[in-house]
């Protein structure tokens, strides 16, 4: 960016407005998703505290959330963000990676580095993820699998 002339990355009125409101919407899912699992689980332990930090997004609490109660003894979350896909965060997240590539334009292919590599990693570690979580829970996972049916991207992946 710094070797570009400013006019090549700039964008239209409606692309800045969508690129905001894409990487504020994405902070948002991603703080209030990260806010729903770490309170249910806090409430489940009973060391619950409410939040009083500064942002609180909405939706950040759920009241009697639904779960998958687990025969290794733990619950799996099926309510709130995480109803739509197992790492709904990750989603969030990478939106705002996307939105940050965007942002320097396409004089090089060094932009969009970061989203893509961040897909990468996050692809990834998605796969790592549940194939643990496959064999701690088994038949459990199943079950929360044919729940929230995607992994990654709602409707996608």
């Amino acid at each position: 960016m710094v070797r570009a002339p400013a006019a090549s990355y700039e964008f239209p009125l409606i692309g800045k407005v969508l690129m905001l409101v894409v990487l504020i919407g994405g902070y948002c899912v991603f703080d209030s998703a990260m806010a729903q699992k770490s309170s249910f689980k806090m409430k489940e332990q009973g060391e619950y505290k409410p939040r009083n930090a500064f942002p609180v997004v909405p939706w950040s609490e759920m009241h009697e959330p639904k779960y998958i109660q687990t025969k290794h003894g733990n619950k799996l979350l099926i309510d709130g963000w995480w109803q739509y896909a197992r790492k709904i965060n990750y989603t969030a997240d990478w939106c705002q990676a996307l939105t940050w590539g965007l942002a320097a334009g396409f004089n090089t292919v060094i932009t969009m580095f970061y989203p893509a590599f961040f897909l990468a990693v996050l692809v990834h570690r998605c796969g790592r993820d549940f194939e643990k979580c496959e064999r701690k829970y088994g038949e459990d996972w199943e079950e929360y699998c044919q729940v929230v049916k995607y992994k990654f991207i709602p409707g996608v992946y």
